[in-house]
């Protein structure tokens, strides 16, 4: 409110008489607002404190891991040597399985079955394609997952214990969808992102990328080995080895793949294969086949640690926007293709060894760096859709990391939630997560 003339002369008297009173009424708001200001650069100075003692602790997370022996403590060096091996896995299957050439191209209701099989309730989201569940064959194998890894653990010889339930189990190597796996094995060589729509629908980074169904696969690979081993066990080698061959022939399908779980999956494939492709060379006193198919079997059981010390190397070199180390790695190309993919993806999560990035979120730097790849290999048929992805899940874990954590782990229900603004947390259990 303006004063008016005289005021100070009307108010003088009063002042004078009663000098605290005044005081009183102007120094209370003071007062109040000091305290809350006072509060307030308390609460800053924890919450900054609690926010930089955590993120210093996920940066110094890997290496208590490591001296607790909990991380693989290979040298780069052996480990690079090791996957470089592995990368000519691929060239020894298509060797051991010249016999089953010509290999014809696919048709895509055996392709739709190998993503859906037999459960309905399977890969419904929209990137997946769908098969006519009218030409669905209707007899999936009654075995369970367990009976049958028993049963083959029999036959092989691999325990001392006799066989059971053999004949009900190996009703189930004549299902119609032994047909469909057979159909896949002898295949030609297909699309490395094979059973999902073109562009990836409602796909956005990597973490919204379902993963094909494997159980039921892996299934149908046991029941074709079964097949071979009841064979071999009749004296028929031919047989034992075809079916050993068809595994191995189906394992292309996964390791060219630029997806891991796809690769560690056809790995699995190639040496079950390769396994019952030599017993029966054995059996036939072919030499040449039984040392290609133990060289095989060699390098798909290559130490799979391996691959975490190059992960672990990565990460540690991306917690600078400016490591170079995971780009070098993708460089190599006698590294398989989803071992250099999932390298690079340690430059996503080499920010969670960066405490300012945990802090204020990835650098953008990251996603400039990954989106200038993406746009290099576009046209790469295996690293084009996956490269894409890589500079969106950077900056998802940058904007929202909330998003990305599940509710059993999110809200954490703890100081977290309350020392530490919403980004900051997320992103802190993220990267604890991820290790």
């Amino acid at each position: 409110m303006a004063r008016r003339p005289g005021d100070d002369v009307l108010h003088a008297p009063a002042a004078l008489a009663s000098p605290v009173k005044p005081i009183d009424t102007t120094a209370r708001p003071t007062v109040i607002l000091a305290t809350l200001a006072a509060i307030a650069i308390v609460l800053a100075v924890f919450a900054t404190a609690a926010t930089v003692i955590v993120a210093s602790d996920v940066t110094r997370e890997r290496e208590q891991l490591q001296q607790r022996g909990a991380v693989a403590t290979i040298p780069l060096a052996e480990a690079r040597a090791t996957l470089a091996a592995s990368g000519s896995l691929r060239g020894l299957v298509d060797s051991l399985v010249a016999p089953l050439a010509p290999f014809s191209d696919a048709d895509s209701l055996t392709v739709a079955l190998m993503v859906h099989q037999w459960d309905t309730a399977a890969a419904r989201h929209a990137t997946f394609v769908r098969p006519d569940a009218s030409r669905r064959p209707s007899d999936p194998p009654r075995a369970s997952a367990s009976e049958l890894a028993t049963l083959l653990h029999a036959v092989r010889g691999d325990s001392a214990s006799e066989p059971t339930d053999l004949a009900r189990i190996a009703a189930d190597t004549m299902s119609d969808w032994m047909g469909v796996w057979r159909r896949f094995a002898r295949s030609a060589p297909l699309p490395p992102l094979w059973g999902y729509r073109d562009g990836l629908p409602g796909v956005q980074s990597t973490f919204d990328l379902p993963v094909r169904r494997y159980s039921g696969a892996r299934q149908l690979m046991q029941l074709n080995e079964l097949a071979g081993r009841l064979a071999l066990q009749r004296g028929d080698a031919a047989t034992a080895s075809l079916r050993g061959l068809e595994n191995v022939a189906a394992s292309r399908h996964y390791l060219d793949s630029p997806i891991l779980v796809d690769f560690l999956v056809g790995r699995s494939f190639a040496l079950a294969g390769a396994r019952l492709v030599a017993d029966a060379a054995r059996a036939a006193g072919d030499t040449r086949t039984t040392a290609r198919a133990d060289e095989l079997e060699r390098l798909a059981t290559s130490n799979a640690s391996s691959l975490l010390a190059l992960q672990r190397a990565a990460q540690r070199d991306a917690a600078s926007p400016t490591g170079t180390l995971a780009m070098e790695l993708f460089d190599d190309e006698k590294l398989p293709f989803a071992v250099r993919v999932e390298i690079l993806y340690a430059n996503v999560l080499g920010g969670c060894g960066h405490t300012r990035e945990v802090l204020f979120g990835f650098s953008p730097e990251r996603e400039s760096r990954l989106a200038e790849l993406a746009a290099k290999h576009r046209d790469h048929p295996a690293f084009g859709p996956m490269l894409e992805l890589l500079p969106r899940a950077a900056r998802t874990v940058r904007e929202s990391p909330t998003s990305l954590l599940s509710p059993d782990v999110w809200p954490t229900a703890g100081v977290l939630d309350v020392l530490l603004p919403e980004s900051v947390a997320a992103r802190t259990v993220l990267c604890q997560q991820s290790m």
